[in-house]
């Protein structure tokens, strides 16, 4: 470890002497935990298509991309378009604005299911948003989620997300439980305890920071029928795979539909957004019980709008076939060179998205349960700082792929350094 570190100390010399400068402003150093990692973070000057550049003037393959939103990549001609437009509109109205309902148009005719929705300004605040509707809809006050299942930091739904996970927890008053992501016989259970007072189960059809693993056909058919039979609302938290793995809802892909979703930054060519919609009979709750569900001061502004609308018509004609198939062959080639390796290393992910997980044992199935209850934090830690080495940003050992990634030099280069890393650690 002590190497590795010490060829990184000596690459990063100026992010190690911003980062100090960073501590004395910010708690850890950063204003989202996820962007430290030891033995001290990169620090950024620019992004650009691909590539971020760093205080040392590094260049970097970004596969982190901005939170995965970045699918076009950083700088895209949608982002300087509708950058360009909102200028000209100005920034911020205050008001209802037409550029919103271009967007929700736009939105609508991708996903069609959404038949009644409102724009906030993150994630965080559209599954705080959408759990507080079911709850005034259902006149329930349960909540299920998965255990590791990461829906922003309300205090609503930050709960279960690292173990030891609590059964069940009461913030704002109200009531959260954590099921075993993809154990359909022990969510069984616990779904038949709180059978009667379940408003809503919040679930990511594929997991982000749980693992990139995606929901079992027969798990989200539980799912389903359980909510068809109790009357509960299913809620898909698309944050990360809407408008990732195909142009609007992963639900297709998945052959269960929900009755309301949320959706993020991705949505928006990387600029802050939440949405947060679904059934029109269960929006309109908002209007007969006059619900508070804002949105905030930033809600629907231009510059959110603008990007939207230029990222979602870009997307709309992009080769989502050939950047999902790009990122399978990726995940098999990593997975051939973890088989050799002398330490437990395992592949996950879907689509365009990959994760690789390092882990303290052998194990024969990769559940989310094993990831965050196994993992080998210390040999995750030297892995990024081996791949920074390599001239490669990861998360979660991984990333995604953008549009821009699908170049033969990329792969090449990317291919290496994985082999490098793999090799060093």
């Amino acid at each position: 470890m002590g190497i590795i570190f010490d060829k990184y100390t000596a690459k990063f010399k100026k992010s190690k002497e911003l980062y100090e400068k960073s501590r004395t402003l910010f708690p850890n150093g950063v204003c989202h935990d996820i962007r430290n990692h030891p033995p001290f973070p990169v620090v950024t000057d620019r992004c650009e298509g691909i590539y971020m550049t760093d205080a040392d003037g590094h260049q970097l393959i970004d596969l982190w991309m901005g939170h995965y939103a970045n699918i076009l990549g950083h700088g895209s001609d949608a982002q300087k378009r509708g950058m360009e437009r909102a200028l000209a509109a100005g920034v911020h109205h205050g008001t209802l604005n037409r550029y919103q309902i271009e967007y929700a148009e736009l939105v609508q005719r991708a996903i069609p299911e959404l038949e009644s929705m409102r724009f906030c300004t993150s994630g965080t605040e559209a599954t705080m948003y959408v759990t507080r509707v079911a709850r005034a809809f259902t006149g329930r006050h349960v909540i299920i989620k998965a255990e590791g299942g990461w829906h922003g930091g309300n205090s609503v739904l930050s709960t279960g997300v690292v173990p030891p996970f609590a059964k069940s927890s009461g913030p704002e008053g109200q009531k959260t439980v954590a099921v075993p992501y993809n154990d359909i016989e022990k969510t069984a259970e616990i779904l038949r305890a709180h059978s009667e007072e379940t408003a809503a189960i919040i679930i990511e059809p594929m997991m982000g920071s749980g693992g990139g693993i995606t929901a079992a056909p027969e798990y989200l058919k539980l799912l389903r029928d359980f909510c068809d039979l109790t009357g509960t609302l299913l809620i898909f938290d698309e944050v990360i795979t809407g408008f990732r793995f195909r142009w609007g809802s992963i639900w297709p892909l998945l052959g269960v539909k929900p009755d309301l979703f949320t959706f993020g930054k991705a949505a928006a060519g990387g600029i802050h957004i939440g949405i947060y919609g679904g059934r029109r009979d269960v929006m309109d709750i908002i209007t007969k019980q006059k619900l508070f569900v804002g949105g905030g001061t930033y809600s629907a502004n231009p510059v959110a709008m603008c990007v939207g609308i230029e990222t979602l018509k870009d997307l709309e004609t992009a080769d989502y076939d050939k950047l999902n198939k790009a990122g399978e062959d990726f995940r098999q080639k990593l997975t051939a060179m973890t088989k050799d390796l002398p330490y437990p290393a395992y592949v996950t992910g879907f689509g365009s998205f990959f994760c690789v997980h390092f882990l303290d044992a052998r194990f024969e199935t990769i559940t989310p349960q094993v990831i965050m209850t196994h993992t080998d934090k210390d040999r995750e830690n030297l892995f990024k700082a081996a791949m920074l080495l390599n001239n490669v940003f990861t998360m979660h050992a991984g990333g995604a792929f953008s549009f821009m990634h699908l170049d033969e030099m990329t792969n090449s280069k990317l291919t290496e350094a994985y082999r490098k890393s793999f090799e060093m650690i």
